[in-house]
């Protein structure tokens, strides 16, 4: 009867521990070639919108104005560890591709272009004012080559943008919706309160030729740029991040949101030859209040 026992805790042992082990070493190449041919498909169908047709609405937005969206904020709750804070990001954080078209000089494809988290399970969502910038200019300046922005999940569903909501330049934020034609789960990440140095961070971003990469470190500085007018807080951290992070949800221990990857500062020696530092320097979550309202 004991062998028994002891032979049933170890199964319900093991069955628990692979339970837990979600994550899977990530094949990116299949990736890759998964999200663009579900977005050949989507484009085939009239499923996307085409970055003139997308220009044509966000160039009227109204810069930095409050809009209503719907979003729920962090609950108090036990802390999690960094394992499964990674295991919660890897369901909420998006890929923003740029999709080529063919020319006599370039094949058709698709790149990384940056990260956007989504707060609803409606699908608004957020990432950097500067990864749409192209799309707030008062002339269209697409190159050739431009088709389309469009949105991937971490299993390879494919989410056209549907409209800019809002944005701010100076907060580095920008406020869209996507088209869920295929009515996928979205999983939104609740907005958490500001987080004082200090506290621990975690990030899940798409730097370049690297989707869904998981950081984590420490606030390290919380710093105000008056000079450049209203919303320009910004909150310097040491988890690692690079180019296609840009856009990535910042969350505390909990899951909540504190911040946002904004962009970096390179220091280097007096010689500028040498690279001493590399200060992160991400938008913190009040500045996403400022533009939203329930």
């Amino acid at each position: 009867m004991f062998r028994k026992l002891v032979l049933l805790g170890l199964l319900l042992r093991a069955g628990s521990l692979f339970a837990q082990d979600t994550m899977r070493f990530r094949d990116d190449e299949k990736f890759r070639n998964l999200v663009y041919n579900n977005a050949r498909a989507e484009m085939e169908q009239g499923g996307m919108k085409g970055f003139r047709e997308l220009w044509a609405q966000a160039v009227n937005v109204v810069p930095s104005q409050k809009v209503t969206v719907k979003y729920e904020r962090a609950k108090a709750r036990k802390p999690m560890t960094a394992v499964e804070v990674a295991k919660q990001l890897n369901d909420q954080v998006f890929v923003i591709w740029k999709f080529f078209r063919k020319t006599d000089k370039n094949i058709e494809g698709i790149s990384i272009s940056a990260t956007a988290f989504p707060v609803n399970e409606e699908g608004t969502m957020v990432t950097n004012h500067h990864v749409f910038e192209v799309l707030f200019k008062k002339t269209p300046g697409f190159y050739e080559m431009d088709s389309t922005l469009f949105l991937s999940d971490v299993n390879g569903n494919v989410f056209s943008i549907d409209k800019v909501l809002s944005y701010d330049e100076n907060a580095d934020l920008a406020l869209f919706t996507i088209k869920n034609n295929h009515g996928v789960k979205i999983h939104p990440i609740t907005l958490g309160n500001e987080a004082p140095v200090g506290a621990p961070v975690y990030l899940l971003s798409n730097p370049e030729g690297f989707p869904y990469y998981f950081s984590a470190g420490l606030v390290a500085r919380n710093a105000r740029y008056e000079e450049f007018g209203a919303n320009t807080e910004r909150m310097d951290i040491t988890a690692d991040y690079a180019i296609g992070s840009s856009g990535g949800p910042i969350v505390n221990e909990f899951g909540g949101l504190v911040g946002v990857v904004s962009s970096t500062h390179s220091i280097f020696s007096s010689q500028r030859q040498d690279l001493q530092m590399v200060v992160k320097q991400t938008i913190p979550v009040r500045s996403i209040y400022s533009i939203m309202t329930k």
